[in-house]
């Protein structure tokens, strides 16, 4: 066996994370001793995938404890114990599992068939088949006894680092293996020296890899086996052989650290017949048996959620293991899964033989999609989830408050509308609408943000949790920005999305509508794009972006109705209705970042592009800049273009100091369109995934904390074509 230059890059790829939250949701089981469901953690999911990465790059992962419940055995007789990871730990496990199956697989023997891709029960029992009409009658049926319970783990760890050397890899699997244990029955908490858990995605690798010297042992002796995870046939021609057979598998097992199980282990031939996988063989014949197979085990969080700090000991299974055996779903009929030991442990504990596939037949939780034709103009619209829900509290007079599980607005202690507190991400506060200390307390405990604003757009405030997790995210945020290249680099491509974009959107409206000035301000903007890679200092860089503004501006102005009184970008205050609308969506648009920003545990506040500064989230404003004119300029443009609205429905300076203020009717209709297009489905340009605009924002954002962390070498920004 020889070493692969397996990494730890491999296992925290996007990809094969959102690869292994895949298999993690499909298999639906149960919260571990977190009593995080599957459905909380995906409700943060790109955060929480986010946050475990780093967790791993910067060695703070710390598994938590297994939660070991007892169910009772198909046989009926005893409990079979179950240690389950939590949500978070089984992600991880299952995206370890997912890059190392295929090197494990290279090794692995022919004999061995449980928990393999393209191998099944049907497969072992046909081997068994063609031995017997080839002579070998002669079998030990073999049980080893408590093999999970007993792998020793120093033995393990030799086999596994001679097919992986990557020490972060290695660590894991050490921790893993080592982790501590919390008991339902009575709440006791133990460290495992010994064995691996049944229930954890990557512990059937591990099992196979510490039986495969079991199987090279009998292959090196010219012993037919036929193996299906602990559950193991040794075919021979004479009563003899078998014997000698079985004394050499005692002694195997002995330096593996295990042993035979005496009660369960005997040398039967065909004739008298014997049952191996749920298979009955007597003489010729093959008789499958009607016992129901073991079925994947889901339990109702509720159950976890009631369990007591302490528990009485019983001799019989406690009524939070019959809930938890009742939550099991009814089994299919037998033959298409084997009953040996392991195989009815990862079935009650939710881990299928399917679970482990080459990397390449796994479906993404997001597919790439093919590259879009030229006459295509919208991809296929899909049915994504609306990310980042926003609760926009707009009117003077409502009050925000909370009942249950739901948000309820109030106005003069009318109820107006309830909604459920799981579908909101995000709380924008206008004017004089209030909320109550309950639903902050509320959402500083769920990590939902509450921004403050005035009714015109101006921002005041967010109520937001202190959060330290991801402090060393911070310390790498804060050496980049320390770094004049590295911020010349990343604001360069900053400035070529922002620009590149802008060219776009004159480019369609020039078409669509044969404006000439806008085809000349593209023009215009594509020359100064070729002069940004010769910038060599910030100060030029912002230089060439003012420009490109101040021409972009000055060309939307000369092609809009007069009507509308645009002359050009003005902002602090808005002096017209476009800007008035583009002043209040950058706005929308600039919380929207700060959220995604926040999740994925970047500072706001220090940017690259934009100085740092008391009170300006500066990175906030460095990722805006390539979404503002493909997100809020189309919405405007289009309402003002398609005359949705008109200049009489917003109050008009009436003074040289005094702003352009949007009626109430104006404000709704812009937030529904502008929610409309972050909600729009899109192939991203460079990776190809299919998204929608807010997914864009999310993508932009963990693309570049992978560019500060170092895992990807250069920003690149989202430019439409």
């Amino acid at each position: 066996m020889a070493k692969q230059a397996v990494t730890i890059d491999q296992i925290l790829a996007d990809s094969n994370l959102l690869q292994a939250w895949y298999k993690v949701r499909a298999n639906n089981g149960c919260a571990g001793i977190d009593r995080e469901t599957v459905g909380d953690f995906e409700r943060s999911l790109m955060s929480n995938l986010a946050l475990l990465r780093d967790e791993v790059i910067y060695r703070t992962y710390r598994p938590r404890p297994l939660f070991r419940v007892h169910v009772p055995k198909k046989s009926g007789t005893g409990l079979r114990s179950l240690s389950i990871p939590t949500v978070r730990d089984r992600v991880l496990h299952t995206a370890v599992a997912l890059v190392l199956t295929p090197l494990f697989e290279a090794e692995f023997e022919e004999c061995s068939f449980a928990y393999r891709k393209g191998r099944s029960v049907d497969m072992a029992v046909r081997r068994v088949e063609r031995l017997r009409d080839q002579g070998f009658v002669w079998v030990v049926d073999a049980d080893i006894h408590s093999f999970f319970d007993e792998i020793d783990h120093q033995k393990l760890m030799v086999e596994f680092q001679k097919l992986v050397s990557n020490p972060d890899i290695v660590h894991l699997v050490r921790i893993w293996l080592a982790a501590d244990v919390v008991d339902v029955e009575g709440r006791q908490r133990f460290r495992l020296h010994k064995g691996v858990p049944q229930g954890s995605p990557i512990s059937p690798l591990l099992a196979n890899l510490y039986l495969d010297q079991l199987d090279e042992a009998m292959l090196d002796n010219d012993l037919r086996l036929v193996r299906f995870a602990d559950d193991f046939l040794i075919l021979c021609r004479k009563q003899s052989g078998a014997d000698k057979a079985l004394q050499f598998t005692a002694d195997v097992l002995e330096s593996l650290r295990l042993k035979l199980n005496p009660k369960k282990t005997r040398i039967v031939d065909f004739s008298r017949g014997f049952r191996f996988l749920g298979v009955e063989f007597v003489r010729s014949l093959i008789l499958k048996t009607k016992h129901p197979e073991a079925a994947p085990l889901t339990v109702d969080p509720e159950i976890l959620a009631h369990i007591p700090s302490k528990l009485p000991k019983q001799s019989e299974p406690s009524e939070i293991v019959k809930k938890f055996e009742s939550a099991g779903k009814p089994g299919r009929q037998a033959g298409s899964r084997p009953k040996t030991e392991m195989a009815m442990a990862f079935a009650e504990a939710g881990v299928e033989p399917d679970d482990f596939p080459d990397r390449e037949s796994v479906e993404q939780v997001m597919p790439l999609e093919p590259p879009i034709k030229k006459e295509e103009k919208q991809p296929k619209v899909t049915d994504l989830d609306p990310r980042l829900r926003t609760l926009y509290v707009l009117e003077h007079g409502y009050v925000l408050g909370r009942e249950s599980e739901r948000f309820v607005i109030k106005k003069r202690g009318r109820v107006i509308q309830r909604i459920p507190s799981i579908k909101v991400d995000q709380i924008m506060i206008f004017g004089n609408a209030q909320l109550t200390t309950q639903v902050m307390q509320f959402c500083l405990q769920a990590k939902i943000p509450i921004y403050l604003l005035s009714g015109g757009g101006r921002f005041y405030g967010v109520v937001d949790g202190f959060s330290t997790d991801p402090v060393l995210l911070h310390r790498d945020q804060f050496r980049r920005a320390e770094d004049p290249v590295f911020c010349l680099d990343l604001a360069r491509e900053l400035i070529r999305g922002k620009i590149a974009n802008c060219r776009v959107v004159l480019l369609r409206y020039r078409r669509n509508r044969n404006l000439p000035a806008l085809g000349r301000a593209a023009e215009q903007l594509k020359k100064i794009l070729l002069k940004l890679a010769g910038a060599d200092s910030l100060d030029s860089l912002r230089g060439y972006e003012g420009s490109a503004a101040r021409m972009y501006f000055a060309a939307l102005a000369k092609s809009l109705d007069p009507d509308y009184r645009f002359t050009g970008r003005t902002r602090q205050p808005p002096r017209d209705p476009l800007n008035s609308m583009l002043s209040y969506g950058y706005t929308l648009l600039y919380y929207n970042l700060y959220s995604f920003l926040r999740a994925r545990g970047l500072n706001p506040h220090v940017g690259f592009l934009h100085p740092i500064r008391v009170g300006h989230p500066a990175l906030v404003s460095d990722m805006i800049e390539e979404f503002r004119a493909i997100v809020v300029d189309t919405v405007a443009l289009n309402l003002v273009f398609n005359r949705r609205v008109v200049p009489d429905q917003f109050d008009l300076p009436s003074s040289p100091g005094s702003p352009c203020l949007m009626h109430e009717q104006v404000r709704s209709l812009f937030i529904r369109e502008l929610e409309k297009k972050l909600n729009a489905p899109i192939i991203h340009p460079k990776s190809g995934l299919h998204l929608d605009y807010r997914r864009c924002l999310e993508h932009q954002v963990h693309h570049l904390a992978s560019v500060v962390q170092g895992r990807e070498e250069q920003y690149q920004p989202m430019v439409l074509r």
